[in-house]
């Protein structure tokens, strides 16, 4: 099934001079978010896990990204240096995107203790502790918005950190309002992208769960998503989960 046009050119520019922080670059979802961003004219630093460096490297230079910075997300230490860098390098920073999506398949009574943690580690707590740094900068101009995406595909422990990041996003909303400052989550089902490695076989038993849709979404509709969410469209939204899914819960 073909897939609606994603091009929005009147929204070109609407984040003039912006920063913006997305983490997670060098996945697919990340990568559009940040394509789309420096199409409407954001100033991009882009952060990325460091098994990423090569494809996040690339982006970085083809988007033109004032910077492109490894950090691991689990490390709270390693990300307030990389926050810090961002907001005296480029003065400030104006919108932060949570976009490191790992998902993560398996039960919850077939993980091993390191497996829950690292899942956790990486979805929950870096986006707990990228959220913690950017408020800092954000209070002293009182004013900035962070998106955070979450894992509505898998179940497991990735399920658990989903509702982690919304009760998160909901209670560090209620604090900050009225500094200026947004938070919202934005749920994000299976994409195309993420479905290359299947056999045709595993292809066609998926068709059977796309939803009322009837296809996939694509990386590039999210972060059409995630542009309203960054925008003054969404003033008045805040502690909000909304969903890119397709109409799957």
């Amino acid at each position: 099934m073909s897939h609606p046009e994603t091009n929005t050119p009147f929204l070109d520019g609407l984040l003039h001079q912006q920063v913006v922080l997305v983490t997670g670059a060098g996945q697919p979802i990340a990568n559009a978010i940040a394509r789309r961003h420096g199409k409407a004219g954001a100033r991009l630093a882009l952060v990325f896990l460091p098994e990423h460096e090569a494809e996040a490297t690339a982006l970085a230079k083809n988007l033109g990204a004032e910077l492109a910075l490894a950090c691991e997300s689990s490390d709270a230490q390693a990300v307030g240096t990389v926050v810090r860098r961002v907001a005296t390098d480029l003065g400030r920073i104006d919108l932060l995107i949570n976009a490191s999506l790992s998902r993560a398949a398996g039960r919850l009574s077939d993980l091993s203790a390191e497996q829950w943690k690292a899942v956790l580690d990486r979805q929950l707590s870096g986006t707990a502790w990228f959220c913690k740094e950017v408020i800092r900068p954000m209070m002293r101009k009182r004013s900035g918005r962070i998106i955070n995406l979450l894992d509505a595909a898998s179940g497991g422990a990735s399920r658990v950190a989903a509702e982690g990041i919304t009760a998160m996003t909901r209670a560090l909303a209620n604090e900050v309002a009225r500094q200026g400052i947004s938070v919202n989550t934005l749920a994000v089902q299976l994409l195309k992208e993420e479905t290359a490695h299947l056999t045709p076989a595993q292809r066609e038993r998926l068709d059977g769960e796309l939803g009322p849709l009837g296809r996939l979404g694509s990386a590039e509709e999210v972060a059409e998503a995630v542009l309203f969410l960054g925008s003054s469209a969404a003033n008045l939204t805040t502690g909000q989960r909304l969903s890119a899914t397709g109409g799957l819960w």
